[in-house]
């Protein structure tokens, strides 16, 4: 036991360096390419956070269980989307939204649509996965663009230091996720230890997996770029719901034993996003909403329950 929690400090520690590193060097490559913080952290930071579900779907759709992937994405994604963005306001206060992160949000509501809609046929096919990465590419075409827009400037300091940057990225990312990957191991052997029931128990796996972009949003905002992390949140959600389902899809098709179950899961994403929408319409995010978005976590969580325990 006391073992396990001086792991899991330790893991917490990893996951505040690897996440300032990550920042900093995020920041020099969006200067770089002329981005916006908010692009950058879609496209870069958004797109690497989904690392931890991109491997275990893929890893499970060849070993012919497309679903069990499927399962984490639809989870982690309501996760962030809820409890990740609700506990991110609250360390920060309060999160202004500027007109650009209204747009993105309406643009995540359309992306997390599309593979709930591909799914009423009773399969996402392989050609439904091509659908989604072809979308994920227009996606990510169009916010280069755009994100230009609002760029700071190139900083160009030559090959080497853009080099230096880009692996220093790589570096602090994967101590994000070992961190992650350690805080979530040990909290699942205390939770063991201590007699939590199964579910509980699968419920912080599967938040270990939001991990990585809850510490970095956090640390973001303590830097004055919440717009970074709130645009890893988005990135992830978005590059989750086209890219991973979509190499997913491509490897096996995902076909629910029990449509019913997982569209309801899929139903509450969508509903989850255009939680977020409506209630930061005027532009903030404060605490209430905050509070709002953790208690439909919870909610969730008791229907998916009762909904498994209805399956069982």
């Amino acid at each position: 036991m006391w073992e396990a929690l001086l792991f899991l400090f330790a893991g917490l520690a990893i996951v505040v360096y690897g996440a300032d590193e990550a920042i900093k060097r995020l920041t020099n490559l969006s200067r770089y390419f002329r981005l916006s913080i908010f692009a950058a952290g879609i496209l870069i930071a958004g797109t690497l956070a989904v690392l931890p579900e991109m491997s275990i779907g893929v890893i499970a759709a060849t070993q012919g269980t497309s679903l069990f992937g499927f399962g984490i994405i639809l989870g982690s994604n309501i996760a962030d989307l809820t409890l990740v963005i609700g506990i991110v306001v609250l360390f920060a206060g309060k999160l202004n939204l500027n007109p650009t992160v209204l747009k993105q949000l309406r643009i995540s509501f359309l992306a997390v649509v599309l593979p709930v809609v591909l799914l009423l046929d009773g399969e996402i096919s392989s050609f439904d996965g091509v659908i989604l990465l072809c979308a994920f590419v227009v996606y990510s075409v169009w916010l280069v663009k755009r994100g230009r827009d609002g760029g700071e400037g190139v900083v160009n300091k030559g090959v080497i230091r853009f080099a230096i940057d880009v692996v220093l990225l790589i570096v602090g990312v994967t101590v994000l996720f070992i961190g992650s990957d350690l805080v979530t191991e040990q909290a699942q052997a205390i939770s063991t230890s201590i007699g939590l029931p199964l579910f509980l128990i699968g419920v912080i796996v599967a938040v270990g997996t939001c991990l990585p972009e809850l510490a970095f949003s956090i640390r973001a905002c303590e830097t004055k770029s919440c717009d970074l992390g709130l645009g890893n949140i988005l990135g992830n959600v978005l590059a989750d719901s086209m890219l991973t389902i979509g190499i997913i899809a491509l490897i096996q098709p995902i076909k629910p034993t029990n449509l019913y179950a997982t569209m309801s899961t899929g139903i509450f994403m969508v509903f989850s996003v255009l939680l977020v929408y409506w209630r930061s319409k005027d532009g903030v995010l404060d605490k209430k909403d905050a509070v709002v978005l953790i208690l439909v976590y919870a909610i969730f969580l008791v229907i998916q329950s009762v909904i498994e325990a209805m399956v069982i």
